[in-house]
This record gives C-alpha cells, structure tokens and sequence, in this order.
C-alpha cells in the first residue's frame, strides 16, 4: 500500500509486529477491507452510455476519480513557464482493452498516458494528462501526435504569462508549432527528417532512392532555415539533430555543450542556443516518472513465508 509494501495485503494484519501497520490495522479488520475491494464501484454502471452511443468513454467507470485527481492538482499546482510534453507507461499485467503493445519497450504491454509535466519539478498539472484508449475508427491514425499537444496545452493560452512547451519527434511538424505561436504559445521539439514541411536543405538533399540523407557536416557545425515564424535547425553531433522552435533563433546566440570522448575527457561542442535549452525542458516528465516510481503500487502476491 503506497510507500511502505509488503508481499501480501493479510501482512498488514498480523500479529508479527515486523509487518503489522498500526494505522491501518486498527482502523477496521482485514475481511472488511477485502469486502470493500470487492464491491468498491466509482461510477453508476445503471448509467453508462452503450457502446454504439456518442458519448460512450472507456475510461467512465473511473470518471469520478479522474475528475478528483484533477481538482487535488489544481489546489497544489504552481504553474511555471517552461513544460514538458512526453508519454509515460503504466504497468498492468491483467487483462484490458486500453493497454497497449509497445515492442521496443522493456515490458511491452502497459496503459499509456500522455502527459504534460513542469520542466523543472516534473508536477503534473491538473489538465494536463490524458489516458490514452487507443485509436478511434479504423485505419491509420493521422496525426495524433499534433493533436495531442493541442488538446493537453489548450488552457496554456488563458494563462497569464506566455508557457514554453518542449516535445519530442512523435508530436513535433511545422504546421502545429506555427498553430501554438499564433495561441500565444513558444514550442521546440525535435522532428523527423521525413515529415511533410522541413527546409530544402533537408527536402533536396536525397539518394537514389529518394530517401533524404544527411548533411555531412562537422561536429558542432549547423545550418538554419526560418519559416513564418518557426526556425528550424540541423545540428551535427555524433548524429544529426533536427529541430523546430519558435522561441530561440538559431543566429542570435551560439553556446556549447560538455560531450565525454572515447578517452573519457570531456570537451565543449558548439551548437546553437535551441539545442542546449531543448535538452534542459524536455526531462519534465522524466521526472515525474521518477517520482511517480517511488509510489509504485504492483498487484499482490503470493509468497512462502517462513515461520
């Protein structure tokens, strides 16, 4: 239960003082809890939309604890200026529809979250998380990414001061980071050198299969296109990085970043202002996950206990 787990919920319980918990011991017996577990429902099932209604949500049975954990973050959030934009996985074993299959994942099965997390603490604030339930219609599921960011960072734009959000390559094109700009919102993110809007440098500098290829350039050196009013950056590190932004032009400030060599030194990299700030917002969620793995909750089990 929460931070302090025992192999099996009875041990809460027992006469051993090693495993008894006071606190939750005496607050009603082990069978009452188990009843409770048992029977314990959040949400009205007499009212739940049939499956071919419009209005039919996989996540209804959990609604209402949802919607609790939303207020809980609101009353104890502290909004900052700089957020992450990542997905985070949450291990289940049993059965359900809602997880999903992710094979370069080290556990492959788990339900996904996207979440959008304070860059510097990792809080996950109060609209912005959202389960994901898997794929609407049939076919291929055209850009989820873009639509994602969009929905998790709509009420970033009734804020007060103006929010910078970093996300990586799934999310990232230059159609949505023109679309946050206009909402008032700064964006960097790394893009994928096949989508559909990029720089020419990229677009015409193909194989011949026509396929784009990379730029050949220095460690260190890098080239810059802008667009309206995104920039868009390759950069040369050990492999080329690709990147959008609206917040950081590539030509007002040029800095460096430390690198380990072969030999175990470490050496200074030029690259432009974007890449440094990129790596610095973008481990919000990182963080969280880290915390939020602290507070593991795993299914019970059954062990040999020794007596």
């Amino acid at each position: 239960m929460g931070y302090h787990i025992l192999p099996h919920i009875d041990l809460y319980w027992s006469s051993d003082p090693g495993f008894r918990v006071n606190e939750i011991a005496e607050v009603m017996p082990v069978k009452r809890f188990k009843k409770i577990i048992e029977t314990l429902h959040l949400n009205d099932n007499s009212q739940q939309p049939s499956r071919e209604d419009v209005n039919f949500d996989k996540l209804y049975k959990i609604l209402p604890l949802i919607s609790l954990l939303s207020q809980s973050f609101q009353n104890n959030a502290s909004n900052s200026s700089s957020q992450s934009l990542d997905e985070t996985m949450i291990l289940f074993i049993g059965r359900s529809s809602l997880k999903q299959y992710m094979p370069l994942k080290p556990i492959k099965r788990r339900y996904k979250v996207w979440c959008c997390c304070d860059s510097s603490t990792g809080y996950l604030l109060l609209y912005n998380y959202e389960m994901y339930t898997g794929k609407t219609g049939k076919g291929t599921e055209e850009g989820l990414g873009a639509n994602v960011v969009k929905k998790l960072s709509s009420k970033l734009a009734q804020e007060d001061f103006k929010t910078h959000v970093t996300f990586d390559n799934f999310f990232c094109d230059f159609s949505l980071m023109q679309y946050l700009y206009e909402k008032n919102i700064y964006a960097t993110g790394t893009v994928r050198r096949n989508k559909a809007i990029l720089a020419n440098i990229i677009k015409n500098n193909t194989n011949r299969n026509g396929r784009n290829k990379s730029l050949k350039l220095k460690k260190g050196e890098f080239k810059w296109r802008t667009k309206q009013d995104v920039a868009f950056t390759v950069w040369q590190d050990t492999k080329e990085v690709l990147l959008l932004t609206t917040a950081f032009h590539p030509k007002v400030e040029v800095t460096s970043v430390q690198r380990t060599q072969k030999n175990g030194t470490r050496e200074a990299v030029h690259c432009p202002r974007v890449v440094k700030e990129y790596t610095k917002r973008m481990g919000g969620v990182d963080r969280f996950d880290q915390v939020k793995g602290t507070y593991a909750v795993g299914r019970s089990k059954r062990w040999w206990l020794e007596k």
